[in-house]
């Protein structure tokens, strides 16, 4: 027996996985739960999107299956893209701004310090160290919130808060594993409401 329903999928041009469900009844009735999800899924809140329902018979359903389902897909195809370009976009911008930043500092050095008459250095002018004590505290909010995210399982924000380890090169091997572990646990959650919902 051959089926075209493969070649259907393709024709949709939506690349992703899908999770479909298909219960009959004794009266011969169909409910058919399809749920399509992106490749790379940049976002928590897309896995929110409820599967497509449908209802009928094996003839209505061989009938409408793909016209029904096609334009809710691409829809959702849609979001996706448009939510990856996104954080790619916004990632570039957090990079380009600590590049800027970093080039800034580069370009303007320090003023050579004034002499006495002697020739000694007595005072540095330039500006001003930052204040490692508002660093710090900076830091500690920081991980505190992100705590609170990660023990609510908001693993996506509180991967978007967690701090550089260029700006806190001391806390390099904390943050690495901080950033393991969410990025871990993110995947897990996302793994499993990928088979709860299949």
């Amino acid at each position: 027996m051959k089926t075209n329903f493969f070649e259907n999928i393709t024709a949709l041009n939506v690349p992703g996985k899908w999770n479909l469900a298909i219960h009959t009844d004794e009266q011969g009735q169909f409910t058919v739960s399809a749920l399509f999800t992106a490749l790379h899924n940049a976002d928590n809140a897309t896995k929110g999107i409820p599967p497509l329902l449908l209802k009928g018979t094996a003839p209505e359903l061989d009938e409408g299956f793909f016209e029904t389902i096609t334009q809710p897909v691409q829809q959702t195809a849609g979001l996706y893209n448009n939510l990856n370009a996104y954080y790619k976009e916004l990632e570039k911008a957090r990079l380009a701004s600590k590049i800027e930043q970093d080039k800034k500092h580069k370009n303007n050095p320090k003023p050579k310090p004034a002499t006495g008459a002697a020739g000694d250095s007595d005072i540095e002018i330039g500006e001003p160290q930052p204040n490692k004590e508002e660093k710090r505290k900076a830091y500690v909010q920081a991980m505190i919130k992100i705590n609170e995210l990660n023990a609510a399982c908001k693993y996506e924000e509180a991967l978007a808060l967690l701090p550089s380890a260029t700006d806190y090169p001391e806390k390099e091997a904390e943050l690495k594993i901080k950033l393991a572990d969410l990025t871990r646990k993110r995947d897990q959650m996302a793994q499993a409401l990928s088979l709860f919902n299949s």
